[in-house]
């Protein structure tokens, strides 16, 4: 079902970012500072390779007692990426599929330019709900 509206229309593209080397705490507290649910992390040389959410450190890092651990132990990784001129309706399929409620948003070049959340889509389009809500049903 395709919706007309491209993801780079309403993806966010102030992206804050978390060394890998920073622990659960630091990052737990950018979080909160930025007003955001997930930060991009990099490595030593400054390059993004993976996602640490709120859910990531509740459910993998404080659940544990692991709050002291750098946060590379619990960003998800590989990156899920969707192209910016994609429809908004394969976002959200991408979404259900995968489980997961953020997707990077690549421009020209396979280059990082924004990221959407399944919140984005709903604001957008309440009808692609329904393909956000596939991963509840993958997890029954």
């Amino acid at each position: 079902m395709e919706t007309g509206v491209k993801v780079g229309d309403c993806m966010t593209t102030t992206l804050v970012t978390v060394r890998e080397s920073a622990s659960v705490v630091e990052a737990a507290r950018l979080m909160k500072k930025s007003r955001i649910g997930s930060l991009l992390v990099t490595d030593d040389d400054g390059k993004i390779y993976g996602i640490l959410t709120a859910d990531d450190i509740v459910g993998k890092a404080v659940a544990f007692e692991k709050t002291n651990e750098p946060v590379k132990a619990f960003a998800s990784k590989p990156l899920l990426c969707v192209p910016m001129d994609a429809d908004l309706s394969e976002a959200a399929e991408l979404m259900g599929k995968k489980n997961v409620k953020r997707l990077i948003v690549t421009g020209p070049g396979g280059r990082i330019s924004g990221l959407i959340s399944d919140r984005d889509i709903v604001k957008i389009s309440p009808s692609l709900y329904d393909l956000i809500a596939e991963r509840e049903r993958l997890k029954a």
